[in-house]
């Protein structure tokens, strides 16, 4: 297993290396020359959304929500395709990252606002994949978290500093098949036992009457509903998905792209329900991820490899996009200062030619510099998610954490402006950090239920996270205006 593990490692180390080696400007580095077909996009959206934090967190959580632990990526599906409508327009309003997007929606102050909140956001993202990443490691390799989150870290950050867009969506196809041929083979593995072993059938069944899908005790309507507006939306407005929409070769492209990926995370999303719901009837202390307690426990040896593989794609393949989604948009805050001629002209046929920085000495230099600024906060970001990282080791607490910060802020500002809506730039900054600062209360000091009926109770931070919905809205709707 060793063997094969290091020998994936190569390849995708050698990957890096040639697609460090084609990365000419930052055309290259931050969206791939614009080039993706719809079946690169698709890929990539799959792959980051199966990532260590979705997968792994949500069979872990399997433990508490039984079967219901498939909404995360079920809320995930829905806000798939509820951006499919807007796919094609908010590619034609885009250019590298989602802050070109606002900005060109609602002006330069609300994209000074993005590009602040966005990043801190996303480093508690890449932290939950480092977390997932080093919670798997040891199962492998007997190192203790700590060195696990180390090991885990630098990879993410190196392979990402090598090669940017172009690296990931060369690996991301690979690595997307790779995660749907180990989930069904570990899921087919998990049937064959309980049609073959009735104690495990029977231990299986009282953990779905105790937490089945769609809603149990643990799992309310409730708990979805926040479910959807804090992770859900995230799919729909999330840097994420446009990081990887603005890579199309084109608007059509996009929006097909999201529509497949959308289609595809359902069946995948059920799959990991039955997972979650497997793995919280194994008996006796489970060391490290439940993925791999059920894996050593249903799949037969000479299947290993291909388990670790997958395992290993599961935690590459989304840990580097989100690294490389936040790092963009701070890079092009830094850029944007001292490059105004960049930025106005990046939009031209010459900005993507692959040549077109070595027309002189000089563009050459600058370009230099940008690749190198871009790099160097690759490294930044990362090493702030390590620190994280190493603090926490709850994956879902972390993942859900930054994006309830995220969707609360963003969500409803996003997509009131795709949908063509003008709102004053000044009630637009307002409404990101009202809604924003509310989630992030809510989460930080949820509070005990507090019993509305005899069926219905609410926390203090569920009700703070619908607040910031409603409060960012109401903002908004202030501050529209007619053009």
């Amino acid at each position: 297993m060793s063997f094969v593990l290091i020998a994936y490692l190569i390849v995708l180390v050698v990957i890096a290396i040639r697609s460090a080696i084609s990365v000419k400007n930052v055309s290259d580095f931050f969206v791939a020359r614009k080039s993706a077909s719809t079946v690169d996009v698709a890929g990539s959206l799959l792959a980051t959304l199966l990532g260590g934090s979705a997968v792994i967190g949500s069979i872990d959580n399997g433990v508490t929500q039984g079967g219901a632990s498939a909404w995360l990526l079920l809320s995930g599906a829905i806000g798939l395709f509820a951006l499919v409508p807007f796919a094609e327009r908010a590619y034609n309003l885009g250019r590298f990252s989602l802050p070109d997007l606002i900005e060109n929606i609602f002006g330069k102050g609300p994209r000074r606002v993005a590009s602040v909140v966005i990043p801190l956001a996303w480093t508690g993202i890449v932290a939950a994949q480092i977390i997932a990443a080093a919670k798997l490691l040891p199962s492998f390799i007997p190192v203790p978290y700590q060195t696990s989150v180390l090991i885990c870290a630098a990879v993410f950050i190196l392979y990402t500093m090598a090669g940017g867009q172009i690296s990931i969506l060369r690996t991301d196809i690979f690595q997307a098949i790779l995660i749907v041929l180990g989930l069904v083979t570990l899921g087919v593995c998990a049937a064959e036992t309980l049609w073959s072993d009735s104690t495990i059938a029977a231990n299986v069944l009282a953990s779905h009457q105790q937490h089945g899908f769609p809603f149990n005790e643990n799992f309310t309507p409730l708990a979805l509903l926040v479910l959807i507006l804090t992770y859900g939306t995230t799919y729909t407005a999330g840097p994420d998905m446009y990081s990887r929409i603005f890579c199309a070769k084109d608007a059509r492209a996009a929006r097909k792209a999201v529509l497949a990926a959308a289609i595809i995370l359902v069946p995948i999303a059920l799959l990991i329900g039955f997972l979650g719901l497997y793995g919280s009837s194994l008996t006796g202390d489970v060391q490290g991820a439940r993925i791999t307690a059920i894996a050593m426990n249903v799949m037969p040896q000479w299947l290993y490899p291909l388990f670790a593989i997958f395992l290993l794609s599961v935690v590459l393949s989304s840990a580097d996009t989100t690294l490389l989604s936040s790092s963009i948009i701070a890079t092009q805050a830094l850029l944007k200062k001292n490059n105004s001629k960049y930025e106005n002209n990046i939009h031209t046929s010459s900005y993507f030619e692959q040549n077109n920085d070595d027309k002189n000495e000089n563009q050459g230099c600058a370009t230099g510099k940008n690749l190198r600024t871009a790099r160097t906060v690759i490294l930044v970001n990362g090493l702030l998610a390590l620190l994280i990282a190493l603090k926490f080791n709850d994956i879902i607490a972390t993942l859900l954490l930054a994006l309830a910060v995220y969707a609360g802020a963003f969500t409803i500002p996003v997509l009131w402006g795709i949908a063509g809506l003008k709102v004053r730039p000044k009630f637009v900054s307002a409404a990101i950090i009202a809604g924003g600062t509310l989630s992030l209360i809510g989460k930080l000091y949820p509070g005990s239920p507090i019993q509305i009926t005899t069926q219905f109770s609410i926390t203090f931070g569920d009700t703070l996270l619908l607040a910031a919905f409603a409060v960012n809205a109401a903002i908004l709707a202030v501050g529209k205006r007619k053009f």
